[in-house]
């Protein structure tokens, strides 16, 4: 059970920037209690799939490692379709994963495209595919009309639902800043 006063980090990956180097920038937003308390941040591949590694290893090697509760992602795949293994992610940093969005999770819409990519890119998605079918298991709850997939109890989901809201926005906001000199589009 999560306690009040747990850290958390918010993800989102930023605009995808093909034309320069084929990868994009997460950021991760630290946060306890409605407060920032540190930014995170790494680069992944656009389509890839090195983003679990990546935020592992961005978080394993931060000063806030051992205090981080709750990893919550604005989507299972960051940078188009590098899918993160939630799974994976859970047991290696000892956390709560969370899929926090603004609309309702469309698995199938992602399966869709994966598959296509894999057509055009002869790149086999077989393992991409198993994690978002997964996690598709996990029914979203809708809190005040914020979409979140959890394995939390539905009363902590709901009470952490607009802090990480808020924090995931945070880290959308400085990641799209970030790359394009400017913030722009809605997480």
């Amino acid at each position: 059970m999560l306690k009040s006063g747990s850290r958390f980090i918010a993800i989102t990956s930023g605009p995808i920037q093909k034309k320069r180097s084929g990868s994009a920038l997460i950021v991760g937003v630290i946060g306890k209690d409605g407060t920032v308390e540190g930014i995170l941040s790494s680069k992944i591949k656009t389509d890839g799939t090195d983003s679990t590694s990546k935020i592992i290893r961005m978080i394993a090697e931060s000063r806030f490692r051992e205090q981080i509760r709750i990893v919550a992602l604005n989507g299972i795949a960051l940078a188009g379709l590098n899918v993160v293994d939630i799974p994976r992610l859970e047991k290696m940093l000892g956390v709560q994963a969370v899929i926090i969005t603004r609309s309702r999770p469309r698995p199938k819409k992602l399966l869709l495209a994966l598959r296509t990519f894999a057509k055009l890119s002869g790149q086999n998605v077989d393992r991409r595919i198993a994690l978002v079918r997964g996690r598709a298991k996990v029914k979203p709850v809708n809190a005040k009309g914020i979409f979140i997939q959890s394995t939390l109890e539905r009363h902590e989901t709901v009470s952490f639902a607009a802090k990480l809201y808020d924090a995931t926005r945070l880290s959308h906001l400085i990641s799209s800043g970030v790359s394009k000199g400017e913030s722009t589009g809605r997480v």
